[in-house]
């Protein structure tokens, strides 16, 4: 999967109803009964929440929570990876860029602009920008030296892992039904048992069917 198999998506030589795909969905399925009484009516806060008291011992999430926990939780915490599945030698990493910043075609102020974003591709800004907001990482190529040290073991898996991004964000998404909704809807349904995860992966690859054509 990873990178090679987001690219594979698009260009239609994969199907989500592939068996590697559908294992995502059983795997997901067995974490149910480790999941707290009620967790089908529990909301993203109240998971934030439970966790800070300590009544979690571990939170499935991203770096972007960092912060929250820093601020709630009153215990030291690790990080590690998702463990690979039997007989894969590759771990992936979803590097998805979620913040970045642009100039305005219309804008009266493009040199001021092009030069405030010459200065955000620098490793000054890099330092700043990492140690102000663990868990958001830039994407320089320089070295960047992150003081919390949650943070840097996340980033650190970029050192063993392969990067990729979200498959359902570039160019899946664009139609009806929408797949990244799609996808946490269908996903959702499979922990609460209300869907198996072949019917969730033969729900997924319709709903792409109905509109989406590879470009051959």
């Amino acid at each position: 999967m990873g990178e090679t198999g987001r690219l594979n998506l698009i260009a239609g030589k994969e199907k989500f109803t592939d068996p590697q795909y559908a294992a995502v969905w059983k795997e997901l399925a067995s974490w149910a009964p480790y999941l707290g009484d009620g967790f089908q009516a529990q909301k993203y806060p109240d998971s934030q929440n439970l966790f800070s008291l300590g009544k979690g011992a571990i939170y499935a999430a991203g770096s972007w929570d960092i912060s929250t926990f820093r601020g709630q939780a009153k215990f030291a915490m690790g990080a590690f990876p998702p463990p690979l599945p039997a007989g894969a030698k590759d771990c992936y990493i979803s590097d998805h860029v979620d913040i970045a910043m642009g100039v305005n075609s219309a804008s009266k102020n493009k040199d001021d602009a092009k030069k405030f974003l010459e200065w955000l591709a620098t490793p000054e800004f890099a330092a700043i920008y990492a140690n102000a907001l663990p868990g958001f990482f830039p994407l320089s190529k320089g070295e960047v030296k992150i003081d919390d040290d949650l943070a840097a073991t996340m980033v650190g898996w970029r050192k063993d892992c392969k990067s990729t991004i979200r498959n359902s964000y570039q160019i899946l998404s664009r139609g009806t039904p929408n797949l990244e909704n799609e996808l946490w809807n269908v996903s959702a349904q499979v922990i609460n048992g209300k869907l198996t995860p072949d019917a969730a992966a033969k729900q997924i690859q319709d709903g792409l069917d109905k509109w989406y054509k590879p470009v051959k």
